[in-house]
């Protein structure tokens, strides 16, 4: 049976098939496409994830830790001088001491026995280098012909350490006071008189500010004519003394 269909038209089908696929491929490719663009505008440059930097400061950086004297370096520590004390008889220096002595009479014309002995304390200051003031208070025995006696003296001193070395020192003192005794002295004058008194001596170290006293001293006993009858009484004395600083 001879075809009807018009000739030419199995190639316009030919054709319209391939412009069928070739705009069915089209529209894919226009799909795609802007997913494609997209992805590639949101897709960020890649980079690497900062790190906290947990690595410790550079000594540099770092408060530097407080310093220590080495004890190999003698030089970091303070020098402490050592502590000397002062030389004797410093300005302001102070002392006390307690003494003993004994003295027998100078004058001929009493009768004999006519002596005495002493035991006491003293407090010293030097007020100068080498010049100081002393008070005493002793307690006298009286050994004479008639009638013991027993007094108290309190006597005031200047002295004059006029020689100091490093272990001893020289010196000259002189002072006066009042006494006090339980009967006349002596026998025929009056049972209040002064001590005026004057003497040399030595000081000796024994240690730190300790020194030992020894002296000789002039002692006179008067009562400066205040109870009639004045006979006096000179003696010499000799004592020995223990000092301590405070």
């Amino acid at each position: 049976m001879p075809s009807i269909l018009p000739k030419g038209q199995p190639t316009t089908k030919k054709n319209d098939l391939d412009q069928g696929i070739l705009l069915i491929l089209a529209l894919i490719l226009a799909l795609l496409s802007p997913h494609q663009a997209l992805a590639g505008e949101q897709k960020p440059a890649v980079k690497e994830t900062e790190q906290p930097n947990i690595l410790p400061a550079s000594p540099s950086s770092q408060e530097s830790p407080p310093s220590f004297p080495s004890p190999n370096n003698q030089d970091n520590f303070p020098k402490i001088e050592p502590t000397t004390s002062a030389a004797f008889g410093t300005k302001g220096q102070k002392n006390w001491y307690v003494q003993g002595a004994v003295a027998t009479t100078l004058d001929r014309e009493e009768d004999f026995p006519q002596r005495f002995v002493l035991g006491g304390a003293g407090l010293s200051k030097f007020l100068f280098d080498g010049h100081s003031i002393n008070l005493e208070l002793n307690t006298i025995y009286f050994s004479q012909p008639d009638q013991d006696a027993l007094g108290v003296n309190l006597a005031l001193f200047m002295r004059w350490d006029f020689l100091r070395k490093s272990n001893w020192s020289m010196f000259v003192d002189a002072g006066a006071g009042v006494m006090g005794t339980t009967s006349d002295v002596p026998s025929r004058g009056a049972s209040f008189n002064f001590t005026p008194q004057a003497g040399a001596g030595v000081s000796i170290k024994l240690k730190e500010q300790r020194r030992l006293m020894l002296g000789l001293r002039w002692h006179h006993i008067s009562h400066a004519d205040l109870f009639g009858a004045n006979p006096g009484r000179d003696s010499l004395m000799g004592y020995v003394g223990v000092q301590f600083p405070r």
